[in-house]
């Protein structure tokens, strides 16, 4: 996410919350005691490292006719290779992943998001919706000995059900099968699908030309290079001459 908090005036309110939630920007929070009634309520039905409403907001919304569970594959073995700030990445792009898809969604705690919807045709679908989203996404990062990766491929597994309970055993039914096919990492693998981008060489610079600097100081200075030494061999004024042509 660009930008610092002293260049957000202009941008949209999200953008500027989703900035404010990364840690390195919690001294710039407002206090507690800062916040209005309605910031206080929001803050307290509100995810803090996605932005999505929390478990409480879940639990406090009126029901739907189907849920869908969602889990982030692979999660710990971001963590336990690239750090805790990786996984946080990983969790932000699957949070923005839900919200394209235009549905209410929640992060009920840890990898494991929550949605909901009339039909179990238009559930699925968002889900595959969520899927091809991540297909796409970079999830960037900096790494503790300041390098920066970007990786693409995450992907989630999904369990739908008419109550969470049953969205929460058609989950842990679907890893199964899908770690038993070989289409899910075991738990701390690394997912198949989640690749480094390679970010782009740069070109070297050209070495300079120093004729053009030896050319510039000649003809601001007609005196320099004037003085030869034979034994040190500085360049004179005839060979800056003779030579430059």
């Amino acid at each position: 996410m660009g930008g610092r908090v002293a260049r957000f005036s202009g941008r949209r309110r999200s953008t500027i919350d989703k900035d404010l939630r990364r840690p390195e920007n919690a001294p710039l929070r407002k206090r507690v005691e800062q916040m209005s009634e309605r910031e206080k309520i929001r803050a307290l039905l509100t995810d803090e490292l996605t932005g999505l409403g929390n478990r409480r907001a879940w639990e406090e919304r009126e029901r739907r006719s189907f849920q869908a569970m969602v889990d982030v594959e692979g999660l710990k073995w971001v963590n336990d290779n690239l750090g805790w700030a990786a996984g946080d990445a990983l969790l932000r792009t699957v949070a923005d992943a839900i919200r394209a898809q235009g549905v209410s969604g929640y992060r009920l705690g840890g990898d494991e998001f929550v949605f909901e919807g009339e039909g179990w045709a238009a559930v699925e679908a968002v889900v595959e919706g969520i899927r091809r989203h991540l297909r796409k996404a970079e999830v960037e990062t900096t790494l503790a000995d300041g390098s920066r990766k970007r990786f693409q491929g995450a992907t989630v597994h999904a369990g739908i059900g008419r109550t969470l309970d049953e969205a929460d055993a058609a989950l842990n039914e679907a890893k199964k099968a899908g770690v038993a096919a070989g289409a899910r990492a075991a738990r701390g693998a690394r997912p198949s699908g989640l690749k480094e981008i390679a970010s782009a060489t740069a070109k070297p610079r050209p070495a300079p030309d120093l004729r053009f600097f030896l050319r510039a100081l000649r003809e601001a200075d007609p005196d320099f290079g004037e003085e030869v030494d034979a034994d040190v061999r500085l360049m004179s004024r005839e060979w800056l001459t003779r030579n430059m042509r």
